[in-house]
């Protein structure tokens, strides 16, 4: 039997099947009982590689069927809203009549999950790698959790993260199970993989901290070789279960601290939010990377960090407080002011003033002058550009709060971020502090203290 009368249900597709009169098929790269992900050619756009992930219709009534097709149509619609470089563009979705099949097509992330790149390193993944791959992932987290209302993921585990090759960067995937959740609401379906879901996911409590849990257990598996799956819930009792420095000491102190306390029982002993845990991760990151561990003076700590905004910590003893905190809730110091200044740096230059301020409230434009036609950049590169490849109005970097943006501007000779991905007119790239940006032949560093 089959939806449409010729077509088995239960048959993967064929290399070379066309899709929609445009997707050509080209091999099976993944999927389960429900349908297959699919990598194939966009004859449209230069063959472009694109993912189709297909829903088969294999249910035992039709109140199973009703709910597949409405959670695939969510996943769809939930992707289309959502703009975040460490989630997957979704190009289209429809419905094969001919099949009786759903399908979402989507980019194709070339890099493999983070659980075949454990494989491949022997079980385990050396620490400051998988701090690198947490901050990116809290970047992610951070976003979907502050949709209003939020998304929690409610599945994060190695296999659905994958790396983007062009960027380097953590993509979070498969959203099939992800959802809207108010504030307050109990009573969600308890969904996830045992061992890497919290204990509250299965009294239906989901929160946002649910998924700080699932990125603790994911770090802990990928340093440790111990998978979570092997001993559900109880391998995060610490009491009677190994902490990750017993099972590899070459683990740096301060990220055993930071796992055990993601996957702490009672999400309000976890870290606040993603953000906050993003924020210590990407403090321990420069510390790994600059050859450091353990105590660092706590001025090191008010370097803005990888788009989660300045870590505030008192000046007195060190504990986290809130970003509007006057007086520490530990110690009771009174904190001092804190101003967050931004400026772009000449690179390959001796001039000591090579160097230009932001706007920290606006936009500041990057680019030539021209008296002739009123265009006058903050950021004027005139100087700098002896054969003028830098256009007038090149790009320009927005101030958001504590982020910054840059935004080329459909420039002649495009601007391109630390030597690997250009920018595409018009869509906004979040910075980080240490970033190098080639525009023309001109190289700057943005730096922000």
């Amino acid at each position: 039997m089959t939806a449409s009368g010729n077509t088995p249900t239960g048959i993967q597709l064929a290399q070379g099947t066309l899709l929609a009169d445009r997707y050509k098929i080209t091999k099976r790269i993944g999927g389960g009982g429900m349908g297959s992900v699919y990598l194939a050619e966009d004859q449209n756009l230069a063959n472009r590689p694109v993912a189709v992930k297909e829903m088969i219709e294999m249910f035992a009534d039709e109140s199973s069927r009703t709910k597949a097709i409405e959670d695939f149509k969510r996943e769809s619609e939930l992707l289309a809203k959502l703009d975040h470089p460490s989630i997957p563009t979704i190009y289209q979705y429809f419905f094969d009549k001919e099949r009786g099949r759903y399908y979402l097509v989507m980019k194709y992330i070339d890099g493999g999950d983070l659980a075949a790149r454990q494989r491949v390193a022997g079980g385990r993944v050396d620490e400051l790698t998988v701090t690198k791959w947490a901050v990116d992932t809290c970047d992610v987290l951070d976003y979907i959790h502050s949709q209003d209302p939020p998304i929690i993921y409610r599945d994060l585990k190695p296999a659905n993260l994958m790396i983007d090759s062009r960027t380097n960067r953590v993509m979070l995937v498969d959203f099939g199970i992800a959802r809207f959740v108010a504030a307050t609401q109990k009573g969600v379906t308890a969904i996830g993989t045992m061992g890497y879901a919290p204990p509250e996911l299965f009294a239906g409590n989901v929160e946002k901290r649910s998924d700080i849990y699932s990125l603790g257990a994911t770090m802990f598996h990928l340093l440790t070789g111990h998978d979570p799956q092997d001993n559900p819930l109880l391998i995060f009792d610490f009491g009677k279960n190994p902490k990750p420095r017993q099972i590899i000491p070459d683990i740096s102190p301060e990220m055993e601290e930071m796992i055990c306390r993601a996957v702490e029982h009672k999400p309000e002993n976890r870290f606040s939010s993603a953000k906050a845990f993003g924020q210590e991760l990407q403090s321990h990151l420069r510390y790994l990377q600059e050859g450091r561990r353990g105590a660092v003076a706590v001025a090191n700590l008010y370097e803005t960090s990888q788009s989660f905004g300045p870590v505030n910590v008192c000046v007195n003893c060190g504990h986290e407080l809130a970003t509007d905190d006057v007086f520490c809730a530990y110690c009771g110091t009174r904190q001092p002011a804190k101003k967050t200044t931004a400026k772009l740096i000449v690179m390959g230059t001796s001039e000591m003033n090579a160097q230009f301020p932001l706007n920290i409230e606006g936009e500041s434009l990057i680019g030539r002058v021209d008296p002739n036609r009123g265009i006058r950049p903050e950021v004027d590169l005139s100087k700098y550009d002896p054969s003028a490849r830098v256009s007038r109005r090149h790009a320009r970097i927005v101030a958001q709060g504590a982020q910054f943006y840059i935004e080329d501007l459909g420039s002649a000779n495009g601007t391109v971020v630390n030597g690997s991905l250009k920018l595409s007119q018009g869509k906004p790239h979040m910075l980080i502090s240490g970033d190098e940006l080639k525009l023309g032949e001109t190289t700057l560093k943005f730096v922000v203290s």
